[in-house]
């Protein structure tokens, strides 16, 4: 009677450990879905003395997740992996490279009106993603 009990306990506890195998996605499969569908980049507006000595010349800019796909949870931190650039990469430059540069502006003579600063952040399996903000070099 008892090895009927035990064997019945170890077929349980087998079916309890393959179907938590199964929910949990079959070890590694890390594919949800879940993506990003736009950035917000802030600040949202900004203008600079291009004649202040650094760092009053620059201005740091950091991408957020905007929306989502649905029932996605996304982390509401500064993302490191976007792409910066600017419209006007003869009057500003921005840093591209992860460190303190990265992200910030530098405004090196005045523009004539609004530079578009652009995050653009890459996901597998899905377009890419962009945000602006737009930066005033007086």
């Amino acid at each position: 009677m008892r090895s009927q009990f035990c064997s019945g306990r170890k077929v349980l506890l087998t079916a309890c450990i393959l179907l938590s195998i199964v929910l949990a996605g079959c070890g590694g499969n890390t594919s949800s879905g879940c993506k990003i569908l736009s950035l917000n980049v802030s600040p949202n507006a900004s203008a600079v003395n291009h004649n202040a000595a650094a760092p009053g010349n620059a201005q740091q800019f950091d991408a957020f997740a905007g929306s989502t796909t649905p029932n996605c949870a996304v982390a509401q931190s500064n993302l490191t992996t976007v792409t910066w650039s600017v419209s006007d990469p003869v009057n500003t430059t921005i840093g591209t490279t992860p460190g303190p540069s990265y992200g910030v502006a530098t405004c090196k003579a005045a523009t004539s009106g609004a530079v578009t600063v652009t995050a653009t952040l890459s996901q597998t399996d899905f377009a890419p993603v962009t945000g602006t903000a737009s930066l005033t070099c007086n």
